[in-house]
């Protein structure tokens, strides 16, 4: 057993290393052994540990000093490593460890302190764990090179606009202070990045550039006005990213544009809270309806068409919006007048001016006399109604006209005009006097009087009242009118110098005439048919076609003129004219206009939409005569009149309701048949306002998309309330329900729209919300977002840099409620709240400190690189929003650690700072803690320490009221170090709390009590603990920092010892130490200590180590040089077998920090620029596949990759930390430095808009391993030594219950077999067969007639006097050893006792149940009758004849003698106990003589022997079988027959297992041999078996009642004994020939007959080595080769070292068995003999 478990213990320790399988390792199977041996090793394996774990633990219980105070064992826990996550931002909850050994106990060391950089190789950071960063920040930000990134401290009284993308946050502009920005869009790169943003509000200027309440800003800050902009706030954007427009809805009425360039477009191209502006020309785009009547609030694009909604009903596209200038009047054709002209040649004619190309020169300009006013009239012989007078001055010889006043001439009516003021860009109003500038650029003056009084004048008057120079005059004149008109005089419809792109035009087909009648303002056409011909085909074909110029499309009513009937009295012949209308390219109109009217009229011909007039399309118009018009009756002829046509613009629709539909196409060529504008096909009700627009496919059978509205409206009849959604043209409620209240915002994500506004339950009151919903469109309910929020919300986004399952909200709420059932508690959220749709859950914001107006987002393509913009009063932000701790993943991405709601907070007086932080996991499959301090408070109160535990910062320990500067642990302590806060009580002594140092037990979760360290004096307040450190492989650790003595009396001045296992302080070799120690570093053995050490006045200097070999302090080649006193030591990367470490520090007095390294033989400065305002808290050696791409430019990357030589090793760069004044003015809390270069990577900010710092940056590495003994509590220990005593008191009692049973049993079968021996002994008398010498001298002779039987007991019982006689003369001390090392052992006695010859009796299953020692007396009789052998019906006694002599015990009475051979002793010594305690009892009784004992034995036996004979009891002999189990005839087996060789004595069916066993055996080879035997030096044959090295008792015992001296002596190692044997007893040795000898045989070959014969071995197994089993293995599983001692087993594969491969050969008729055993229990050599006694 314990050879096995030896075994066991090789294989534990080889799957201590690993458990897992390799691919590497070489198979301890062959290929064709399939799948049952492949997992046979690991489970043999696995069953062996087992078994010995449960042997130590016993072993272990079993000691209570062990258990009390036992060594640990050196381990090492591997790297715990972070799991992240879905989108982007994912706040860590849980930190797990990837180990999969399994160990025990883990005694090993994290190391904290004041950052990562402290302890630990950096090659750690080679792998793609977490980095986790610890500092003072509420928000970070990452830099990248294009720009500054950097987290943002903002002036909160502008409104300042920023970008953030997942890592980074930009400022790109501020706007004055009292205008909001509350909308927002953007066009993006392919990468997803914003190229241009667009932003709208109240602001009027940015940055330093005059708005006009909306702008463009590039991604670098650049400023677009966008030409000014609109006259009013922006309310809403949207950048289609197909067409490039940007679509801009407000409160304004027009854009600025309009304003500044011209009075004539001021008011037509967009007059009414939405326009269009185009991102490639960068103008502004007409909306042919001139805008809408109320503002617009939200846009949605869905199907090709963008959605504008807001609180408007109409369009506002009336004639009072239209162009003023879109039809010039043709001034060729009036009268031109001029008054005063002056004498000049060639500049006195008043047309000069008309259409003129040329500047001032002759026959191009007009000019007055000197000194004189003067007027230019215009007489119109048409109708007309003038819009727009444009004029440019004069500069000829400095002449020009400086105001003037405009009449109407027929009334010399002054009329009142508008301008815009050159200065002010205003619009401005004259009468009397209009100003006209002196330069070379036309003036506009609007006519601002009534169309009534416009429309009725025939013609106007230009006064020129002042002038410059010596007179007026002017350059060029252009007239134009409002409305679009088509003349019958072809002569009026266009001037000749008009812009348009296409002129109207008329032609007329058959006999027309002109008609001027006095009376009648104008010029018309008439034509005239006789009444019979009306209907000829020449009178029909007569018409006048006409081509009006529409300039824009939209909606017109079209007036035909026509001249009263009076004017010409021909009222009698007038009839109806026939106008057919050519309105679209789809849609025809005829009608039919009655000319009977007496005075002028206008008719309406049509009112509809009339597509702008194009080269590829225009509307037409032909009149003709309607031949079933009304006629006259007296009439002989028919007249009809043609004057003009005049579109005036109209309103196009006035049942928006808070909806319009706009083509997103704006150049499609489908407005030339219809608008590209129209309402709903169903209107919502009258007065509905609709905040928000948002569109998605709907998650249903039909799965089309859906525009869903929401706002401020309700339709009972069609079951909606604030929300609904329009799909397949038709307006429904969401599950026939609403909103109760007002919706502001709304999106659609993941299949479910998200809504935000002012509400508190659905419409029904069926499901209770709280500002926030969602409607999922899958199974149409309403959701509540856990508990709602405490006020308006009003924007909801996709929020898409955190992901595609992100949605964000903002409004004027402070907290997140907590859901119903919810353990949790309400959430300060501040007016900006995200909600991750994937998990159902509030999640982590951006860092936004103030309030916000606006936060726009858009998941454009979903893009990594996504993009979101918000502004408002803001006094900072960042990319993210985390208390003091963040994780860097290994993609580079920010994450916040905890749970929303769970972050770390500022204490009571409102500090937040985490200064140190570690990964602490006790042992492999466990899940790492991280453990931080700082100054701080935890959600549950705590302060200045805390844990991450299920997603939450939870305290660790109570009374770490100072703050924590550094953290450590060696096992499972936790050292916790940082500055003094101890309350002193009246009485002198320390109340509480912390004294600077705690050791806390992880596992007991309790304080571990040490002795406090004290500052000068005694006193608490200045102490401060730096840094605790850890020694490997020891039990200590050394603390450094700012104190005097540890316990209150040991001096130990800045830096001193602490036992872990004692908790005892010890002091260093005395220092020149002056100052606090502000770090420590171990190097192997040695221990650096930054300090300033300074000798009386020397030079201080800031660094030494201590050797603990020697306990000495030692200097450092080249720390003279420091400049000043060391903040932190980082180790670095091993180069040439020697540690390096890097030195950072601050120059005295007050200097910049500088930064040196020590390459493991000297210091020496690095090139180190940085501002001299900058701190730096730790410095971290990283290699370069840590910086994020993003950080550092392939360029500087290559350079990088190349270096060698520097400071910092090819390949590497270091990670500074802390509060950064880069070169070039960037500030930083975190960069990579490198070849003197920085690179930014991270900044932070403070919950007060101050900047941040980042104290450590830490990561998961394996931990230092240390020395730490583990003892069990009093308690336990008692109970263990409890257990151990109730333990032994049960195994006392089961002993003597079971001494109890097993003599009571060994009395029954004494009594049964002396019975027997009494029968054999009765059945003796004289025999044929020569008696041997013992048996005639005690038996005498027999009765001549007797049987064999009756001869062969009394033999027995002559015998049995004899060796009860000899064995009363042995001596006590030889039956006491006998009785000592007899007990249990294998039985081997003399070879004959029968025949009084020693025959040997191999008891080879020693387990039986026969007497053992302490049988009664009642057994002496049989004992005194002679030696039995002490075995059962599975023992077997060989015999031999002697040589010569014949038959052994011939005749049948010889076959059965081995039934007589049952043993009624288990062992020697139990018959020598017999014969013992036979001797004392007859002592006790008399001091009888020998004879009468002799005498009282032999009747005894003659008694037994002569019942035998008479119950003709039989003697079984041995019995020999054939090899197929066929019992051989005693004749064949007792005549002639010698070969025994092919039979045996055993019976290979036997239902008796060892029979069974043995025949197996038997069966491979001639072992045991079954004879005959050689015979030895005495002359009788010998069963030729193996002898056990522990038989020594047995054959002591056996020669004994032989008669033999036994002496023992003890002398060499422990309990050696040396056997002295008598001379019967030597000759049994002696009765094997030397070729019988064990020592003698060869590998494979047994003896018999005295010669060696050869094993055979099979030819497929020659190839493989043999080894011989030396223990007996039994297989427990599948895959494993179980054998016998003495066994050969075939190795076919060493490969492992534990366990092996073979084959074991059972016989020639037995199959080959192949498996796995262990290494350990076989051997190359032959076995011995005393091995063979493993045999069974």
């Amino acid at each position: 057993m314990a050879k096995r478990c030896a075994g066991a213990k090789q294989q534990a320790s080889f799957f201590h290393t690993d458990t897992r399988p390799s691919s590497n390792s070489p198979s301890k199977c062959s290929p064709s052994s399939g799948a049952a041996c492949a997992h046979a090793p690991t489970a043999a394996r696995s069953s062996a540990w087992m078994r010995c774990t449960a042997i130590l633990a016993l072993m272990f219980v079993a000691s209570p000093a062990l258990a009390a105070d036992s060594s640990t064992l050196f381990a090492s826990t591997p790297t715990p490593t972070t799991a992240g996550s879905g989108s982007a931002i994912t706040p860590v909850s849980t930190i797990s460890s990837n180990t999969s050994s399994d160990v025990s106990s883990s005694s090993s060391s994290n190391s904290g302190g004041g950052g990562s950089s402290q302890s630990g190789s950096v090659e750690e950071l080679e792998g793609d764990g977490g980095i986790g960063i610890v500092g003072a920040f509420s928000g970070v930000s990452s830099f990248s090179p294009t720009s500054s990134g950097s987290a943002l401290s903002l002036n909160s009284t502008r409104t300042s606009l920023a970008a953030l993308s997942q890592n980074s946050a930009l400022l790109l502009a501020s706007a004055s202070a009292n205008g909001p920005i509350t909308a927002a869009c953007a066009f993006y790169n392919k990468d997803g990045t914003i190229s241009t943003a667009y932003i709208g509000g109240s602001f009027t200027t940015l940055n330093s550039t005059s708005v006009g309440y909306v702008a463009a800003v590039s991604a670098t800050g650049q400023i677009d006005p966008m030409g000014g902009g609109v006259n009013g706030p922006v309310n809403a954007l949207y950048c289609s990213q197909k067409s490039g427009i940007v679509y801009v809805g407000g409160n304004f009425t027009t854009v600025s544009a309009s304003l500044t360039s011209s009075v004539a477009t001021m008011r037509s191209n967009s007059t009414g809270a939405l326009t269009l502006y185009s991102s490639a020309t960068k103008t502004w785009l007409p909306l042919s309806f001139h805008g809408l009547n109320g503002p617009v609030f939200d846009f949605a694009e869905m199907d090709s068409k963008v959605y504008a909604v807001g609180a408007f009903s109409a369009t506002v596209d009336n004639a009072t919006h239209s162009a003023l200038d879109s039809q010039p009047v043709n001034l060729n054709a009036c009268t031109i007048t001029g008054g005063n002209n002056a004498e000049i040649p060639g500049f006195s004619d008043p047309r000069n001016i008309i259409c003129t190309p040329h500047a001032d020169s002759s026959g191009n300009t007009w000019l007055m006399r000197d000194k004189l006013t003067g007027f230019y009239r215009i007489d119109f012989p048409f109708k007309t109604t003038p819009s727009l007078l444009r004029l440019m001055n004069t500069m000829y010889q400095d002449r020009g006209t400086k105001a003037i006043r405009i009449e109407a001439a027929s009334t010399n009516q002054a009329l009142t005009m508008s301008y815009l003021d050159p200065t002010t860009k205003s619009e401005q109003f004259c009468t009397h006097s209009c100003p006209v500038p002196q330069n070379y650029e036309w003036q506009e003056y609007r006519f601002v009087d009534n169309a009534a009084t416009l429309s009725n004048i025939s013609g106007i008057v230009i006064n020129i009242v002042d002038w410059y120079g010596m007179g007026g005059g002017l350059n060029k004149i252009e007239l134009y009118q409002r409305d679009p008109r088509v003349y019958a005089d072809d002569r009026f419809s266009s001037s000749p110098c008009s812009r348009a792109p296409s002129r109207p035009s008329s032609s007329i087909a058959g006999d027309w005439k002109t008609t001027t009648p006095a009376s009648y303002h104008g010029t018309y056409k008439t034509l005239t048919v006789a009444k019979a011909d009306v209907s000829s085909a020449q009178a029909q074909s007569a018409h006048v076609r006409m081509l009006p110029y529409v300039p824009e499309s939209g909606f017109y009513k079209i007036y035909m003129m026509v001249p009263g009937c009076q004017n010409t009295n021909t009222c009698l012949q007038r009839s109806s004219a026939r106008v057919d209308l050519l309105m679209t390219r789809k849609r025809a109109v005829q009608t039919s206009v009655p000319q009977h009217n007496l005075a002028d009229e206008e008719a309406v011909v049509y009112t509809g939409y009339i597509p702008a007039s194009t080269q590829e399309f225009t509307m037409s118009i032909s009149v003709g005569l309607d031949a079933s018009g009304v006629v006259n009756p007296q009439a002989a002829t028919i007249e009809l009149v043609v004057d003009y046509f005049r579109l005036e613009r109209v309103t196009s629709y006035t049942n928006l309701n808070g909806v319009i539909e706009l083509a997103s196409n704006l150049e499609s060529p489908l407005y030339m048949d219809d608008p590209l504008y129209q309402p709903l096909n169903v209107s919502l009700p009258d007065n509905s306002i609709v905040y928000s627009a948002t569109t998605g496919v709907f998650n249903d059978t039909h799965s089309n998309s859906t525009l869903f509205l929401g706002g401020r409206f309700s339709s009972p009849d069609s079951g909606y309330h604030n929300i609904a959604q329009y799909r397949n043209s038709k307006l429904k409620p969401l599950s026939n329900t609403g909103i109760w209240g007002t919706v502001y915002s709304m999106t659609f994500v993941n299949s479910s729209i998200y809504v935000g506004g002012n509400f508190n339950a659905t419409a029904d009151q069926a499901t209770a919300l709280s500002n926030v919903a969602q409607f999922n469109t899958t199974d149409q309910v309403w959701y509540p977002l856990s508990g709602g929020v405490d006020g308006a919300v009003s924007n909801v986004v996709p929020y898409s840099p955190f992901g595609p399952n992100v949605v964000a909200m903002s409004g004027s709420f402070q907290t997140l409620i907590a859901g119903p059932g919810s353990e949790g508690e309400a959430i300060a959220m501040h007016g900006l709240a995200m909600w991750d749709t994937a998990f159902g859950q509030w999640t982590y914001t951006p860092f936004i400190k103030g309030t916000l107006s606006m936060l726009f987002s858009d998941p454009w393509q979903n893009r990594a690189n996504n993009v979101a913009l918000v502004a408002g009063s803001l006094s900072a932000a960042a990319a993210l929003k985390t208390e003091g701790a963040l994780l860097l993943d290994a993609q580079q991405h920010i994450q916040p650690l905890g749970l929303l709601g769970s972050s770390l907070r500022p204490d009571d007086a409102g500090m937040l700072a985490v200064n140190t932080g570690l990964w602490y996991a006790k042992k492999n499959g466990t899940t790492a803690q991280l453990i931080v301090g700082g100054r701080f408070k935890t959600p549950d109160g705590s302060v200045n320490l805390a844990r991450l535990k299920d997603g939450k910062w939870r305290g660790l320990l109570d009374g770490v009221s100072g703050e924590v500067l550094t953290i450590n642990n060696a096992a499972n302590l936790l050292f916790i170090g940082g500055v003094a806060n101890v309350t002193e009580s009246p009485s002198g002594h320390g109340d509480s709390n912390f004294g600077g140092l705690v050791v806390y037990n992880m596992d007991s979760h309790s304080s571990v009590g040490i002795q406090q360290l004290q500052g000068p004096g005694g006193s608490h307040y200045t102490v401060r603990v730096n840094k605790v450190a850890i020694r490997a492989d020891t039990s200590m650790v050394v603390v450094g920092g700012n104190f005097s003595t540890a316990g209150g009396m040991l001096p130990c001045p800045y830096i001193c010892t602490l036992d872990i296992n004692e908790n005892q302080w010890s002091p260093m070799a005395s220092s020149s130490l002056v100052d606090q120690v502000t770090d420590l570093l171990f190097s192997g053995s040695t221990l650096y200590v930054a300090g300033t050490f300074q000798n009386g006045t020397s030079r201080p200097v800031y660094l030494m180590r201590y050797n603990f070999g020697s306990s000495s302090w030692d200097s450092v080649s080249g720390a003279t040089a420091l400049p000043g006193p060391i903040t932190s030591l980082t180790p670095g990367i091993s180069e040439a077998g020697v540690t390096a470490f890097y030195i950072s520090g601050v120059a005295a007095p007050g200097g910049a920090p500088y930064l040196a390294k020590y390459d493991g033989s000297s210091v020496a400065l690095a090139d180190y620029t940085i501002g001299s305002s900058s701190t730096v808290r730790s410095i971290l050696e990283v290699p370069r596949s840590r910086i994020p791409g993003s950080v550092i430019g392939s360029g500087s990357s290559s350079s990088l990759n190349r270096r060698s030589g520097a400071t910092i090793p090819s390949g590497y760069v270091l990670v500074v930390s802390g509060d950064l004044d880069l070169p070039g003015g960037q500030r930083a809390s975190n960069a990579f430095f490198y070849d003197n270069q920085w690179a930014p990577f991270l900044s932070t900010i403070q919950a007060d808009g101050s900047p941040g710092f980042i104290g450590s940056v830490f990561f998961e590495r394996p931990p230092t391993n240390v020395y730490q003994r583990h003892r069990l509590s009093v308690a336990l220990v008692i109970l263990i030594a409890i257990a151990i005593a109730l333990g032994i008191t049960f195994l006392i009692v089961l002993i003597g219950l079971v001494y109890i049973y097993l003599r009571n049993r060994r009395e029954a079968a004494a009594t049964a077999s002396a019975a027997s021996a009494a029968l054999a002994a009765t059945a003796g008398g004289a025999g044929t067969t020569k008696a041997p010498p013992s048996v005639a001298v005690f038996g005498g002779a027999g009765a001549g007639g007797t049987s064999d039987y009756a001869r062969l007991g009394a033999g027995v019982g002559a015998a049995a006097v004899g060796g009860g006689a000899q064995a009363m003369r042995s001596q006590r001390t030889v039956q006491a050893e006998q009785y000592a090392n007899g007990a249990g052992e294998r039985d081997t006695w003399g070879d004959n006792a029968f025949a009084g010859e020693q025959v040997s009796f191999d008891n080879i299953a020693p387990k039986t149940d026969r007497l053992v020692s302490g049988q009664p007396a009642g057994l002496a009789g049989l004992a005194g009758v002679g030696r039995q052998a002490a075995v059962s019906s599975d023992t077997y006694v060989h015999y031999s004849d002697r040589k010569g002599d014949g038959k052994y015990l011939a005749g049948s009475a010889s076959n059965d003698l081995n039934d007589s051979l049952d043993s009624i002793f288990e062992s020697a010594a139990a018959e020598a106990e017999a014969e013992a305690e036979v001797e004392a009892r007859e002592r006790t009784a008399s001091a009888g003589s020998m004879d009468a004992v002799v005498a009282g034995a032999a009747a005894t036996a003659a008694a037994a022997a002569a019942a035998a004979a008479v119950a003709q009891q039989k003697i079984p002999a041995p019995r020999h079988y054939n090899e197929s189990g066929n019992s051989i005839p005693n004749d064949q087996s007792s005549s002639g027959s010698t070969d025994y060789s092919r039979n045996s004595m055993y019976r290979p069916d036997s239902t008796n297992p060892f029979e069974q066993r043995l025949a197996l055996r038997e069966s491979q080879g001639t072992f045991p041999p079954a004879g005959p035997y050689a015979d030895g030096a005495d002359g009788l044959g010998h069963v030729p078996m193996p002898r056990a090295h522990h038989m020594e008792s047995e054959h002591a015992a056996a020669a004994a009642l032989a008669g033999a001296t036994v002496a023992t002596s003890k002398a060499g190692g422990k309990g050696s004994r040396r056997r002295s044997e008598t001379a019967s007893t030597r000759n049994t040795e002696a009765g094997l020939s030397p070729s019988q000898s064990p020592s003698s045989r060869p590998s494979g070959e047994s003896s018999v007959n005295g010669s060696s014969t050869h094993l055979p071995i099979r030819d497929s197994l020659r190839q493989y080595p043999v080894f011989y089993a030396k223990f007996t293995f039994s297989s427990r599983e599948t895959g494993e080769l179980g054998f016998r001692a003495g066994e050969r087993v075939f190795v076919i594969d060493q490969s492992d070292e534990i366990w092996w491969m073979g084959i074991a050969d059972h016989g020639s008729d037995q199959p080959l068995e192949q498996g796995v055993f262990p290494a350990t229990y076989v051997s190359g050599a032959p076995p011995e003999s005393t091995d063979w006694a493993e045999l069974v």
